[in-house]
């Protein structure tokens, strides 16, 4: 069955395409990530330097508001990511499940050609017999 054989390729490709994307992105929550951490080794640098220069000591308020708003933006971005991969790893489940279907049922239908073929050939195996043992048996009369 042709078609069922192009339904498992076509699945297969879905799968694939599903992990690529669920791959880009666990890509982007781990670059999200190097972000923040960068992010907060910057906050510090900026800490230690205020406490060097009284300059520094008045604008620090200001930077250290400012980098809250960043951080939140960066936990936000983060949290909506996550929501992303969890809604990629259930469809990548879906899709596997899917092809998992279509493969246990090309499967079943192998199996079953294979049983339909076993049957003919010992019909016909069962039939041969049968007319030997019958020509057996009409030399057998035959010769009386």
């Amino acid at each position: 069955m042709k078609s069922l054989k192009t339904l498992i390729r076509l699945h297969k490709n879905e799968v694939d395409e599903k992990r690529r994307r669920l791959t880009q992105l666990r890509e982007r929550e781990e670059e999200l990530t190097e972000r923040r951490r960068q992010f907060e080794e910057q906050v510090e640098v900026e800490r230690k330097l205020s406490g060097t220069s009284l300059d520094l000591s008045f604008t620090i308020a200001a930077y250290l508001k400012q980098a809250k708003i960043q951080r939140n933006a960066l936990e936000q971005a983060k949290h909506q990511l996550h929501a992303l991969i969890v809604e990629a790893e259930e469809e990548l489940a879906t899709a596997f499940q899917e092809l998992k279907r279509f493969e246990l049922a090309e499967e079943e239908r192998i199996r079953q050609e294979k049983a339909e073929f076993a049957r003919k050939e010992a019909l016909m195996l069962d039939e041969i017999a049968a007319q030997r043992h019958t020509r057996q048996h009409e030399g057998d009369f035959g010769e009386e």
